[in-house]
């Protein structure tokens, strides 16, 4: 299974997940949109779309124009059906696609939280093998409303949409199950989190530094989603068609 992914920030690359693809044997490409002039590929060149997080909002259209760009390719890629995994930012973006509202979180959340995944969405066959809950990093000041028609994945005590489902093969995630340790730690460097003051759904980064083995729980959750979203591509490939 081909897969595509596309990258908003240097530092917040695929981690788990292209580990995951790579072990497996399913090439991984790029478009890298922090490069000038970023290029999105036609839609018969992958068959599954990997959407990473990003510091910006999708509202910053002036600050950042290729989210113009990014936004009429997702709907096309949303119209073609493609199974997609999208991460916070990317999240935010499919919602938005999808008709929901991104806006504001009640604060910020940052930090090793713990989401409950409703009964509902785990009968999905994408969330087959996940647990009721886990704890998975955050680091997000916006949200997003669940999109018409989506199955919402869970939430936490700071945030009411920890993810969506939308048919049968798109998913999206608030939280970052994709992260490494080492990527946490990319990623307290460049948010200059080290002065950070502890909120209600903020932690400090030594409070994020103490939980950092954490991330392999993520890594669980999207090794098995990875998984079911091949098996479902494998499945609607060797099914006949009825056209």
């Amino acid at each position: 299974m081909r897969w595509h992914c596309l990258q908003h920030l240097p530092d917040e690359g695929p981690g788990h997940a292209a580990a995951w693809l790579a072990a497996h044997g399913h090439p991984l490409t790029y478009t890298r949109l922090f490069e000038p002039n970023p290029v999105f590929p036609a839609l018969a060149d992958f068959d599954g779309l990997l959407i990473l997080g990003g510091a910006m909002s999708v509202h910053d259209e002036a600050g950042f124009p290729w989210l113009v760009a990014e936004k009429e390719f997702l709907q096309a890629v949303l119209r073609a059906g493609k199974i997609t995994l999208a991460i916070c930012l990317g999240a935010q973006l499919v919602a938005q696609a999808l008709g929901g509202e991104v806006r504001p979180n009640g604060e910020p959340e940052i930090g090793f939280w713990t989401v409950r995944f409703s009964a509902k969405a785990l009968t999905h066959s994408l969330l087959r093998g996940w647990p009721d809950k886990a704890t998975v990093l955050h680091w997000h000041v916006d949200t997003f409303t669940v999109p018409p028609g989506a199955l919402r994945v869970g939430m936490s005590a700071g945030c009411a949409a920890q993810g969506f489902v939308w048919g049968d093969g798109i998913i999206g995630l608030q939280f970052h199950p994709e992260m490494t340790e080492e990527m946490v730690e990319q990623l307290i460097n460049f948010e200059n989190h080290e002065t950070a003051q502890e909120e209600e759904f903020t932690q400090t980064a030594a409070q994020i530094r103490s939980k950092l083995k954490s991330v392999w729980k993520g890594r669980k959750l999207v090794e098995s989603l990875l998984e079911n979203m091949v098996a479902l591509y494998e499945e609607e490939t060797l099914t006949p068609s009825t056209d």
